[in-house]
Formats: structure tokens, C-alpha cells, sequence
């Protein structure tokens, strides 16, 4: 049987893809928003405050008053009934800031932007069986910004989409007869090509409030999917992608010296990727930090979410920092409760490190 299985395999591969591909019924996976520990404990406030120690995946802009090159990394630990993350682990959000004289700054992060985790059913003309799919997708920053005046900067870069699948199938041919059933296996290696999308953003800053905005273009890219089966016979395909694009925007006061109020809007078109659809919508985000003293900083927020990827959820969130020796370091830690759907809910546990050196003696 095992001979009929690779005699089979080999002559399906000169054909083409049968069963045809099926991609994941997820689409890219369960979506999740980046930004570092800061936004997160503060709701997800961002795109308007000043001087964050991570760069603002809401708007870069946000960052151009940090004078010291900094290099954070943080991760994330989910407890939550969406079965995509639950007892999954992602890579980290990474962020790097290098300032440089003449109002330069040079900004990058990288992090987790969904995960694929789902089981579906293979139905062909003459056979079924069963798909199980694991992956994910992540996004990338890279771009320079410029303070042209004390008050106002600019921060123009790219932002990067990119991710892989695979698909591990079994499946068998309908046998309405007493013969003996053949079943056969074969795996979608699923690849998105990195595409790229010019990112601008600006920020407006006084010392008592602060204003920003980023508009992100579309990103097109190709999906390549390689099928290998049993016998090492293979068939490829592609397809076309395009992630929408999207606008951030934020504004905050500082009320108080020791307390920081923020309110950030997001809003982005409808996503087609896969044969899936997530829809258009939007959030709005509110949060505050308010500095006790001798290096710690606490933080809370709230994020409602009208559309996208979670349809009516409310996420409440709150944190603490601390600053080490004068703020060459800081750890920061969070937690979120989040509930959308009936009775469906997610806390999640976000923890940051982050390292810096003045270089520029400033």
C-alpha cells in the first residue's frame, strides 16, 4: 500500500495540486496590536505622547525628543479562550532608537502581528480529510526622523509585512466499495513575501500638550505555496496580496507634572487576505501615567474596539515601570483583561526590558 500511496503522490504532483489548495479558513490568524509595554498598560496610547523609550509602532514621530540610543525587547504571556494564542508563544517586540546629531534619529521595531492556529476540512471531488495549519505573521519598522524646530517633528520609513504557514493534511478517497481504503498525506508550505509600504508620520510638542498623526500606504505582496508529497514529488502556486493601509492618531496633556493624560484613534479599511475578511473599524484608546517619584511610573487605560479583529471588545489595562540608575535602564510590566463575543476573554501579561547609552553627550 505504501507503493500505491507514492505511485499516487508522483502522478498527482505532475498534475497539479489535488485536492486544489485550500488556504487557512483564518485568513492571516487572530490579529493582535503592536506597540510596546508602555502603550499596552496605557490602553494602547501612543501615536500623541512624547519621548517613548520604545518606538511607537502607532507613529514613530512620537519618539524624535529621546536622546539617548536605547534598545528594548519585551514579550508576552496569554491566558485566553481564543484557542489561536492559547498556549502559543511569539516572537518578541524589539525596538531600537539611535539618535544622531542635527535632530536625526534613526528608528526600528519588529513585532508580532497574528498567529494561525486552526484545523479545517479538505473536501475534493472523490475524497476528504482534515488540514491542520500553524504559523503567523509579523511587521517591521524602519525610518529616520527629523525635529525641525523645538516644537514639531516629521518621520518618514517603511513599514514591512511578512509571514509564513505550513499545512500538514491527511486525506482519503471516497470508497463506497469493500476495497481497501488508501490514504495519503502532503504539506502547504505557505510564504508571504515581504511587502513594503511607505510610513509618515509628524508630532507637535509643548510642554503641556502634545498632538501626533502616521498614515501607513498599502502593502502588496505574493503568497507562494509549495506542496510537497509523500514521496518528495511537489507542485507550487501563487497568489496576490494586499494589507490595507492605516491611520493612527493621538493627543495628550500633561495635567500635572507628575500626571499624563492620552487619547489615540486608529482606523483601517477592510483586510482580504487568504479568502478571508476582516473587517474595516476602528478603536479608540485612553490611558494616563502618572510618576509617584524615585523612578516608577504607573499606568492604566482602556481600548474599545468597533470592527477588525475583535468586533466589540473592551480591553482594560495597567502597568508600572521602573527607571535604573537614572534611566539608562527600565523594566516595565503589564496586564490587560480583554472581552469580546458572549462570554469570550483574554488577560495577557506583557514584560519589557530595555538598555541605553547616551552617546551623544547630550
Amino acid at each position: 500500500m505504501i507503493i500505491l500511496n507514492i505511485l499516487l503522490a508522483s502522478v498527482i504532483s505532475v498534475i497539479g495540486f489535488s485536492p486544489e489548495f485550500q488556504p487557512p479558513s483564518c485568513g492571516i490568524g487572530a490579529e493582535t496590536a503592536g506597540g510596546g509595554v508602555r502603550a499596552f498598560s496605557m490602553g494602547g496610547v501612543s501615536a500623541g505622547v512624547p519621548d517613548s523609550n520604545m518606538v511607537s509602532t502607532a507613529n514613530p514621530a512620537a519618539s524624535a525628543w529621546t536622546v539617548r540610543t536605547g534598545l528594548s525587547w519585551g514579550t508576552k504571556f496569554r491566558d485566553t479562550e481564543d484557542l489561536t494564542w492559547s498556549g502559543a508563544s511569539a516572537f518578541p517586540d524589539v525596538s531600537m532608537i539611535i539618535p544622531f546629531p542635527l535632530g536625526l534619529q534613526f528608528s526600528a521595531f519588529l513585532s508580532n502581528r497574528s498567529r494561525i492556529n486552526r484545523e479545517d476540512a479538505v473536501v475534493y471531488d472523490n475524497g476528504s480529510g482534515t488540514i491542520k495549519w500553524t504559523g503567523g505573521s509579523g511587521e517591521s519598522y524602519l525610518g529616520l526622523t527629523t525635529r525641525v524646530s523645538n516644537h514639531l517633528a516629521f518621520s518618514l520609513g517603511g513599514k514591512c509585512f511578512f509571514g509564513s504557514a505550513m499545512g500538514d493534511a491527511v486525506t482519503s478517497p471516497d470508497n463506497p466499495g469493500h476495497t481497501v481504503i488508501l490514504s495519503s498525506s502532503y504539506r502547504d508550505d505557505l510564504s508571504f513575501s515581504p511587502s513594503w509600504g511607505p510610513a509618515f508620520g509628524a508630532f507637535w510638542d509643548t510642554r503641556y500638550i502634545s498632538a501626533g498623526f502616521s498614515i501607513v500606504t498599502d502593502r502588496s505582496g505574493d503568497i507562494d505555496v509549495q506542496r510537497t508529497y509523500m514521496g518528495n514529488s511537489s507542485a507550487d502556486t501563487s497568489f496576490h496580496y494586499t494589507v490595507p493601509g492605516e491611520f493612527s492618531a493621538g493627543v495628550s496633556a500633561q495635567v500635572h507634572p507628575r500626571l499624563l493624560l492620552g487619547v489615540d484613534f486608529f482606523a483601517r479599511k477592510a483586510l482580504n487576505i487568504l479568502d478571508s475578511t476582516t473587517e474595516k473599524g476602528n478603536y479608540i484608546a485612553s490611558g494616563l501615567e502618572f510618576t509617584p517619584g524615585m523612578g516608577f511610573r504607573i499606568r492604566g487605560g482602556f481600548r474599545a474596539i468597533d470592527g477588525l479583529w475583535r468586533d466589540g471588545a473592551s480591553r482594560y489595562s495597567g502597568g508600572i515601570g521602573y527607571l535604573i540608575a537614572g534611566g539608562r535602564a527600565s523594566f516595565d510590566i503589564g496586564a490587560s483583561y480583554e472581552t469580546w463575543g458572549a462570554d469570550e476573554s483574554e488577560t495577557v501579561v506583557f514584560a519589557s526590558i530595555r538598555t541605553s547609552e547616551n552617546w551623544l553627550g547630550r
